[in-house]
């Protein structure tokens, strides 16, 4: 019995129904990845720059005093001029006294010119007679003084006699002398040049004097406001001093320094905008210059284009970085210095290389990609080259 027990399960499990197998499980397609593209445009990269300027009058000046003085009146701080307007006034009357003392001057030496003019046309005549006299007797003597040495040669004239004639004919030759120097002197009319610089002198007295009235009145040198006066009435002030300080406050010039490199990249094309207490104006470059002994740093001038008020600003500009095919930088991988961007072809990722020339503010400017091209962004970290891909919007 116990044989036919153990063959009883083998019986069984070979009676019993076979199970189907299970079928070999096929090849599964991969899920095409979702992603969004951005289509690549042609456009100009910008970079934003903020620099500090300090806002100036366009024309401020420091106005001195031309003359010494007592300061009469003057005009107060704040107040709008005209170009040649009077600001401070000084003591008229010292300078008014010392003008007509110099015209007084100048009438004498007028005078005197006028007198020596009219007496050397009379002392011509007499001066020629009184030498045409000397002449004569000059004559005279010297034939009297020959006719003396012959006489003493025959024995006919003592020689003490001889020294007479001698001595009357050196004072002849004396006096004709002095006689010719005289119409000399008189021709050469060296009193008359001398008067002459004399009046000369009196008429620059006189301008001097009319230029130190003037002076009396310190006058603004343009239109503009005065924005501090720094003599009191009352007080003296000295010529060179300062008086006041004149500003055009209405027109005011933004400066501010920047490196050379900065500075060349600017152009009157390039649009500026000054923001002060919460106001922005639009401004030009109106001209750059390097700063004297300054390699490092160029002076900037722009000309605001509305009103503002002197003091410190922000100014705001763009710089163009570079031009050509623009993308997100996020659609960029950058790896090892090299860039490649992902486009989609036939409903799978391509991966092409780029050439990168600038970035400025999550934007990109790249080469190597024709425009409109969809580019896949932002690029998925999973995404790799022949990755089946679904675009959504």
């Amino acid at each position: 019995m116990r044989p036919l027990l153990l063959l009883l399960p083998l019986l069984l499990f070979a009676c019993a129904p076979k199970r189907a197998e299970a079928p070999a499980p096929e090849a599964q397609t991969p899920l095409a990845l979702q992603v969004r593209v951005v289509e690549a445009k042609q456009g100009v990269l910008e970079r934003e720059v903020r620099a500090s300027a300090s806002l100036q009058a366009e024309q401020d000046s420091l106005v001195a005093a031309g003359a010494s003085g007592r300061v009469l009146r003057t005009l107060p701080a704040g107040t709008r001029v005209r170009a040649g307007e009077g600001v401070v006034y000084l003591d008229p009357a010292p300078f008014q006294e010392a003008l007509e003392a110099a015209r007084l001057n100048l009438q004498q030496a007028e005078a005197n010119l006028e007198r020596a003019q009219n007496q050397l046309l009379g002392n011509r005549a007499t001066l020629k007679a009184q030498l045409q006299a000397a002449e004569a007797q000059l004559q005279a003597a010297k034939r009297r003084y020959e006719e003396g040495q012959a006489l003493l040669a025959i024995g006919a004239l003592a020689p003490l006699d001889l020294k007479a004639l001698e001595a009357q004919y050196r004072q002849a030759e004396s006096a004709y002398q002095n006689a010719l120097e005289a119409l000399s002197r008189l021709e050469r009319a060296e009193d008359i040049r001398l008067l002459k610089l004399q009046v000369e002198a009196a008429r620059l007295q006189v301008r001097q004097a009319e230029r130190n009235l003037r002076e009396s009145v310190v006058r603004a040198p343009f239109a503009g406001e005065v924005v501090e006066v720094f003599v009191k009435e009352g007080e003296f002030v000295g010529a060179g001093s300062r008086a006041f300080r004149l500003a055009t406050t209405e027109r005011l010039l933004a400066k501010l320094f920047l490196p050379p490199d900065q500075a060349s990249a600017l152009s009157p094309e390039t649009p500026f905008l000054l923001r002060q207490n919460g106001q922005e104006v639009a401004a030009r470059l109106l001209r750059k210059t390097d700063l004297p002994g300054q390699t490092r740093l160029v002076e900037v001038v722009l000309k605001p284009e509305g009103r503002l008020l002197p003091g410190p600003a922000e100014v705001r500009y763009r710089v163009r970085l570079a031009e050509g095919i623009l993308l997100p930088l996020a659609s960029l991988q950058i790896r090892n210095g090299e860039a490649r961007v992902f486009v989609v072809q036939e409903g799978k990722a391509q991966s092409l290389p780029v050439r990168l020339q600038a970035q400025e503010a999550g934007q990109a400017v790249v080469e190597g990609l024709k425009p409109n091209t969809l580019v896949i962004h932002p690029v998925p970290e999973s995404l790799r080259d022949n990755d089946p891909v679904e675009v959504v919007r």
